[in-house]
């Protein structure tokens, strides 16, 4: 068995339920030394998204940062791994992978490494959808200098005609084009008015993740 396997059996067996790898080079000055880039996706629990249903915004926060933290310590024993393989790497958490919270925009992005590892797209919310577990998904990344075999991209929307998430937006935010990698984010969604509203609800103890909860691939996920 090859090292990557070995590496994506590791991560797999850690609790991650998906790892795509993908070719990152470029897309950040900070880590140009490492072109390589793991995906990590962990599917939320079924009784998480069942609180976005509720409303029960505060439980929901606390089970979602659960899994942040779960992913963190993925990431840094993915990290410490790679390392004794001989390679250098660099867990991208989210202290690390500093969030521009107006702009809703981080260093490098965990959906563009998630799409280039073709481990799902991005769907008309801007979140990024996976065919097993739609957008109830968390994502985490690695990057290393590490000899990895890339996965095939996804570089167009797979969402066909559904516009669940664009109909529960309290905001009206999202735009009917959906996405493919030419377009700039702001072609799919008014970031700025998400993003106000987002922090608004946020601040006051609430939430607004129906773009989540409503996609018709979360819904068959959490019929299953």
């Amino acid at each position: 068995m090859s090292e990557q396997e070995n590496l994506k059996n590791y991560l797999m067996k850690l609790g991650t339920s998906k790892v795509g790898f993908a070719d990152v080079d470029g897309l950040a000055k900070q880590f140009i030394d490492l072109p390589n880039g793991i995906s990590l996706v962990l599917k939320l629990p079924k009784e998480t998204i069942q609180l976005v249903k509720n409303e029960e915004y505060e439980e929901y926060w606390k089970s979602f940062h659960r899994a942040i933290g779960q992913l963190t310590k993925i990431s840094h024993k993915g990290e410490r791994y790679i390392k004794s393989l001989g390679y250098d790497a660099f867990a991208l958490t989210m202290k690390r992978n500093e969030c521009d919270m107006e702009k809703l925009l981080s260093i490098l992005p965990y959906k563009t490494i998630a799409t280039k590892a073709g481990l799902g797209w991005i769907g008309r919310s801007a979140l990024f959808v996976t065919p097993e577990y739609g957008s109830a998904v968390a994502l985490g990344a690695i990057l290393t200098d590490m000899p990895l075999e890339h996965d095939m991209p996804i570089t167009d929307s797979e969402c066909d005609d559904c516009t669940n998430c664009q109909e529960a937006c309290p905001v009206g935010a999202i735009n009917p084009q959906k996405w493919n990698d030419r377009l700039n984010r702001d072609d799919i969604i008014d970031i700025e008015t998400c993003g106000e509203y987002i922090i608004e609800q946020y601040k006051a103890g609430l939430g607004c993740t129906k773009c989540m909860s409503e996609c018709k691939l979360t819904q068959e996920y959490l019929n299953k």
